[in-house]
């Protein structure tokens, strides 16, 4: 199976986020509030995407950046990407996968799940290097929850 998250150009990067966005916006992605600060040699994403049925998908990001051949290119370090929904003066966690190191498992990917309260249930599940999501499988995964749980 490829690297999903193998380095890639910034423009490439910037091109694929940028279609994943359009494929939801209007319909499902209301707002998007996302930040993106370039320096040298870092990338940093921090903000969130406004959905539709109070869904909210906060991002942060950091991306190692370097340059070749004159080209910028980047790669995802560190991620957080968390779901929740805000409704009636309400807010609740849907779900978040992050790789922060706070849990002992073969490496740092993992996914947190929440009950229909937004309490976390158990402990966070071991996804690995292997099955990491992209930004734009996150945007996929919380509009299906979305469809499903919309009367």
């Amino acid at each position: 199976m490829a690297d999903r998250h193998k380095p890639n150009s910034w423009g490439g990067y910037r091109a694929v986020h940028e279609r994943r966005i359009a494929d939801y916006l209007g319909h499902f992605i209301l707002d998007d509030r996302l930040t993106v600060t370039v320096t040298a040699n870092l990338v940093s994403w921090s903000g969130e995407l406004v959905c539709a049925g109070g869904v909210e998908i906060h991002v942060a990001k950091r991306q190692t950046s370097w340059f070749r051949s004159g080209q910028r290119w980047v790669r995802t370090d560190s991620y957080s990407y968390q779901v929740l929904q805000r409704l009636d003066g309400r807010e609740r966690n849907l779900f978040r996968y992050d790789n922060s190191p706070h849990h002992e498992h073969p490496d740092a990917h993992h996914r947190h799940e929440y009950d229909v309260n937004g309490i976390e249930i158990g402990k966070a599940t071991w996804v690995g290097a292997e099955g990491w999501p992209t930004f734009g499988d996150v945007i996929d995964e919380a509009y299906r929850w979305w469809m499903s749980n919309t009367v």
